[in-house]
């Protein structure tokens, strides 16, 4: 069986899909950029790459919006609310590497 809740970040919220028996969640995420894909693709890859590896979150994948260069998805995978909590504690240095987080659609996934 499937809950569906919310869990609110500072403008931005996150619809978490339960399940208690998987202890992986896997997150989907859209938001705007206000710099190119490629300053904020490199600060991404090399910047923020050390936190997330020593929370052990896997970027599984990045990518820019055919149509709008402008528009990012991010899909990160790691155990139950280290991706919540990294993004909490990490908002800030987000938006200074050019992520527009009050334009974040975020989906956390769980395998059931």
């Amino acid at each position: 069986h499937f809950l569906k809740t919310s869990i609110p970040f500072p403008r931005l919220t996150i619809h978490k899909i339960n399940s208690i028996r998987q202890m992986l969640e896997t997150i989907v995420c859209t938001l705007d950029i206000s710099n190119s894909f490629a300053e904020f693709a490199d600060k991404f890859d090399h910047d923020e790459a050390p936190g997330r590896e020593a929370k052990g979150i896997k970027v599984l994948y990045r990518g820019v919006a055919n149509n709008n260069p402008s528009k990012v998805v991010i899909v990160v995978q790691a155990e139950t609310g280290v991706i919540a909590q990294h993004m909490q504690d990490n908002a800030a240095r987000f938006v200074e590497n050019g992520a527009l987080m009050h334009t974040a659609v975020v989906t956390s996934y769980k395998q059931c």
